[in-house]
């Protein structure tokens, strides 16, 4: 039987992000009901050293957060090696995949030699949604605007044939600030507030009024105020659930707890 890989989380990319994914590996594992049947998860967090992610997409800084993120992964790379098995990593963060980080990081692991694999999650959402809703079309995504702006799931989604749906361009400054205020966005306060909690039912009402027949919780906070499987019965679909269990499936796709959608 092959060995078992350890899984990696790169944290550091939103308060709750890597804890979000490491819920979602526990949830999304089948057991026995001991500790010892769950997996081995190196969840690292070092959101000091990573620059923000939508201010470099937008130009607002010039530091790359390939470069961190990078450096996370030389940790995990050792950390993996002492253990002497293989590993598998994600990176829980929308816009972390954009190309101009995404293809970054991948180049910095290469030039120095680390060999671990890493999963796309934007890719294992695509897988996702082929999955559980293969006759769907049309995608709602609620993003950040440095995603938006990458244009990251269209180019994912795109090549598959799926048509993206979004907020209209006006509102999309409010749809971010609801991820982002210091007051009350998703980012800053825990639990949810109202306002936020709101402004997504608001922004899902949107998108299923334009014909969404799946909608993507394209920021890793926003499950966080839309936790439920569906939306007035649209699919919403949370690519750190992709991305889990795509990793439980690298890992050991006999762990992979059977999921209905």
């Amino acid at each position: 039987m092959p060995q078992e890989k350890i899984i990696v989380i790169g944290g550091g990319v939103g308060p709750m992000a890597g804890v979000g994914l490491h819920r979602k590996i526990i949830e999304n594992t089948l057991t026995d009901g001991t500790d010892q049947s769950h997996l081995e998860v190196f969840h690292l967090s070092r959101s000091n050293d990573l620059s923000d992610r939508t201010e470099f997409l937008l130009n607002k800084t010039k530091i790359n957060p390939a470069q961190g993120m990078f450096r996370t992964m030389q940790i995990a790379s050792k950390a993996v090696a002492s253990s002497k098995k293989q590993s598998v990593a994600g990176i829980p963060c929308n816009t972390f995949h954009a190309k101009k980080i995404f293809e970054r990081f991948l180049s910095l692991l290469k030039e120095h030699g680390i060999n671990m694999k890493i999963l796309n999650m934007l890719e294992e959402t695509a897988n996702f949604i082929r999955q559980y809703s293969p006759d769907a079309k049309k995608i709602g995504l609620r993003s950040t605007t440095g995603t938006r702006s990458a244009g990251v799931y269209n180019d994912i989604l795109g090549p598959f044939g799926y048509e993206i749906i979004q907020v209209p361009e006006k509102m999309q400054a409010k749809l971010h600030d609801s991820i982002y205020n210091n007051k009350w966005g998703l980012k800053a306060v825990s639990p949810i507030t109202p306002i936020a909690r709101s402004n997504f039912e608001k922004y899902a009402e949107i998108l299923r009024g334009k014909g969404a027949e799946v909608i993507v919780l394209g920021c890793t906070e926003i499950p966080l105020a839309l936790p439920e499987k569906k939306f007035r019965n649209i699919p919403l679909v949370d690519p750190m659930t992709a991305l889990a269990r795509a990793l439980i499936m690298e890992s050991n796709y006999r762990k992979l707890r059977d999921i209905h959608y």
